[in-house]
């Protein structure tokens, strides 16, 4: 297969950083400090560039234009005429077309944003997917992953990630995981991939049971899917405020990187929303910046390193700038900064996972290591939350987000420039470990000097020592260093 043969020749490259530069025409003239504005990218832009680490990424702004029918690959051709027409209204009118929609504000300009935002995620797409980048984050906006097949909702337009995935799959992936850590549910992606096998689909969000927006029941863990694609939707609902790194690391281990393992995907993609960072005025929640970047730590490790971060929401600037400024380090190749987990999950976070596992359990045996008392795979497993709560009344729903000023919200600095210089891996090997052999069964024993020199020559042949710096042991251990580990009887006796 032609996707198998790229993934023996996937080498280590670059990281892109996408922008789309028209994004400033797309504003909310009915409140104009509304947080999900152009100032969120110009400080991510201006955390990266005071790290030093713009530098290291190569930066894309022009992309191929997109049309309709890319478009409807993931839209319906009704919501695209409607948006299509806005270039032609007034701005008032475009103001009542906004009213049809839940929490969408447009210009006569941002239907090119917006494609523009769908072109840069496709770019990036197309060049992880065909080897010529490592990774890539598309830091762009209108944000999408509300926006279904239908209508555009919660400040977004098009589905960025479902473009960037229905790109990944013309490029030959077979599966892929979109990881969606927005604090709100992204129902819109969850919707359009729905019955969809070939991606699996996990979002943690803050539910509340329904008092949380979006406000949908299949925002909960008992929506799996449906036909082919029954238990490739996994959705972990908080349904508490104030969660912390713990939560969500919590979640990642026990329930995320299992699932994602045994999927195997070949691309991944990551709904990049910040506000479920501490300090953020909608979230509510407590996961720090390093927190948010083991995430993408631990993500990198699948689909050899195939991973597009796709900019979502994130309504205080200055913090969303700091995770996005740890992402890309980690992007880099740097390790995540390490995280203090103070208290425990939450006894409420422990249920959702417990009672998504149960859930996908008949598809997934990566959650067999939960215990039952009969046959694993056939037994009735008692959830935590047998009983689905949804506690959201229509007539309650909070009022829309308006003005929010961002010098009075919760900062943290940039912190110190990031070393510079590439990552090498250093080869080490002892010449004249030949002299280190079994006399008595010679050839026969396995601990013997073609051990190494069998290492070595699979490692030239597969192009990846080339990639290393080979270096030869130059000296040997000092007396004083050998018994630093063992005592000096045995290293007389040895001599």
């Amino acid at each position: 297969m032609i996707f198998e043969d790229r993934q023996l020749n996937r080498t280590t490259g670059k990281t892109l950083i996408g922008f789309n530069t028209t994004q400033h025409q797309h504003h909310n003239t009915v409140c104009p400090t509304h947080p999900e504005s152009s100032h969120r990218i110009e400080k991510i832009k201006e955390a990266l560039t005071t790290s030093g680490l713009l530098e290291k990424c190569e930066i894309l702004t022009e992309f191929l234009e997109i049309d309709d029918a890319d478009l409807e690959i993931t839209h319906g051709k009704e919501m695209i005429r409607a948006l299509t027409e806005t270039d032609k209204l007034a701005q008032e009118e475009i103001n009542e077309l906004c009213k049809k929609y839940d929490s969408v504000f447009l210009t006569e300009n941002s239907l090119k944003v917006a494609k523009n935002g769908v072109a840069c995620v496709r770019e990036l797409a197309n060049r992880i997917m065909l080897n010529e980048a490592s990774n890539g984050f598309a830091i762009i906006r209108p944000p999408g992953h509300h926006a279904d097949s239908e209508a555009p909702c919660g400040f977004c337009v098009f589905n960025n990630v479902a473009q960037a995935a229905e790109e990944a799959f013309f490029n030959g992936a077979e599966r892929i995981l979109i990881v969606d850590l927005d604090v709100h549910h992204g129902q819109g992606t969850q919707r359009i991939f729905y019955e969809d096998n070939r991606v699996l689909y996990f979002s943690i969000h803050r539910h509340e049971h329904g008092l949380f927006w979006p406000h949908l029941p299949e925002s909960d863990f008992d929506h799996t899917g449906a036909g082919p694609g029954l238990g490739y939707t996994a959705n972990v609902p908080l349904n508490e405020t104030g969660c912390t790194d713990s939560d969500y690391l919590s979640i990642l281990f026990h329930i995320l990187l299992p699932l994602a393992t045994q999927f195997d995907p070949h691309f991944v993609i990551v709904s990049a929303g910040f506000d479920c960072l501490k300090g953020d005025p909608l979230g509510g929640m407590q996961l720090t910046p390093n927190g948010y970047s083991h995430f993408i730590y631990h993500l990198k490790a699948l689909a050899q390193g195939r991973l597009l971060v796709v900019l979502e929401g994130g309504y205080n600037h200055q913090m969303s700038a700091v995770a996005a400024q740890k992402c890309v380090r980690v992007l880099l190749g740097h390790a995540p900064y390490p995280v203090e987990l103070v208290d425990p999950p939450k006894e409420s976070t422990v249920s959702s996972c417990v009672s998504l596992a149960a859930a996908l359990r008949h598809h997934w045996n990566c959650f067999d290591y939960f215990p039952s008392r009969s046959t694993m795979r056939l037994a009735d497993w008692p959830i935590i939350n047998t009983k689905i709560e949804f506690k959201y009344d229509a007539s309650t729903r909070p009022a829309n987000t308006g003005k929010i000023i961002q010098d009075q919200l919760l900062s943290e600095d940039f912190g110190i420039p990031t070393s510079s210089g590439p990552f090498e891996t250093l080869i080490f090997f002892n010449e004249g470990d030949d002299e280190h052999s079994s006399l008595e069964e010679e050839d026969n024993h396995p601990e013997k000097p073609a051990r190494t020199r069998r290492i070595l020559k699979t490692l030239r042949e597969s192009g990846i020592l080339e990639k290393c710096i080979e270096r030869n042991s130059e000296r040997s251990a000092t007396d004083e260093e050998i018994q630093m580990v063992h005592n000096k009887e045995m290293l007389e006796h040895l001599k």
